[in-house]
């Protein structure tokens, strides 16, 4: 978000807030809250692509459970104290 590029897409987008919610930009198309989870979980695969059922729910309901795990997030996952490195192949996927 902070290069030169990511500003680009957040200005083109209309994005004032992005650490407000989980934002995915593929070809030109922006993915917000919910819409973004599923789109990352079902280009991830089998058995994550699995998710896609969750398309079928309306999507102010599904925000709301995005909203709800996020404000969970800790209890669910834990609390880390250091962020993760990640390995090179996986720095592909991030600008």
């Amino acid at each position: 978000m902070q290069s030169d590029k990511g500003e680009r897409l957040l200005k083109a987008h209309q994005i004032d807030d992005p650490l407000s919610s989980m934002l995915v930009i593929d070809n030109n198309q922006l993915y917000k809250q919910s819409d973004a989870v599923l789109f990352i979980a079902t280009n991830l695969g089998f058995p994550f692509s699995l998710a896609k059922v969750f398309k079928l729910l309306p999507k102010g309901f599904r925000d709301r459970m995005y909203d709800w795990v996020g404000r969970h997030r800790y209890h669910f996952f834990g609390k880390q104290t250091q962020c993760k490195l990640l390995t090179e192949r996986q720095k592909q996927h991030f600008l």
